[in-house]
């Protein structure tokens, strides 16, 4: 839960108001944590003609972290996705879809997601802190070990719910 909150929290900050939509729909699509009518206030977000690019994404990747804190990680991973398609160096998306990933036991496209994010921004605890924890599911302790160190270094409190 505390991964997706700060997931939530970074694309809380840059989700912009527009005219052409109800205020309340991208307040509620850009809660913290999920409410349970994010689901419906972010497809509203997505399918308002005047929501911007860059929004469409910053909701997606929102309706994507409500979707997979219900435990549908394909719906999840499709939203991620289709966020990316956006913005493709979304550091937020690629966690959330890494995440979904690993949660389906997909190891191989959660740690791609992992490394892009990382190679977006190096210090980036949190997508440092995830490949760590998903290298160690997939037997590299020593490379899991020294991610989350890293992350650990960046953010002493990266692992603390």
């Amino acid at each position: 839960m505390a991964k997706r909150a700060f997931l939530l929290a970074v694309c809380a900050v840059a989700l912009s108001a527009s005219a052409s939509l109800a205020v309340d729909d991208r307040g509620i699509c850009g809660a913290t944590p999920p409410k349970s009518e994010t689901v419906l206030a972010c497809s509203r977000v997505i399918a308002a003609a005047a929501t911007s690019k860059h929004d469409r994404a910053l909701a997606l990747t929102f309706r994507a972290n409500a979707i997979q804190a219900g435990g549908d990680n394909v719906r999840a991973v499709n939203d991620y996705s289709e966020a990316l398609t956006l913005l493709p160096n979304y550091a937020p998306a690629l966690i959330g879809r890494g995440i979904a990933y690993r949660d389906a036991n997909d190891l191989t496209h959660a740690l791609a997601d992992f490394d892009q994010a990382v190679s977006v921004n190096p210090k980036d605890a949190k997508a440092l802190y995830e490949r760590g924890v998903t290298k160690r599911k997939k037997g590299d302790a020593a490379g899991g070990d020294a991610d989350v160190a890293a992350a650990t270094a960046i953010n002493p409190n990266i692992a603390k719910p």
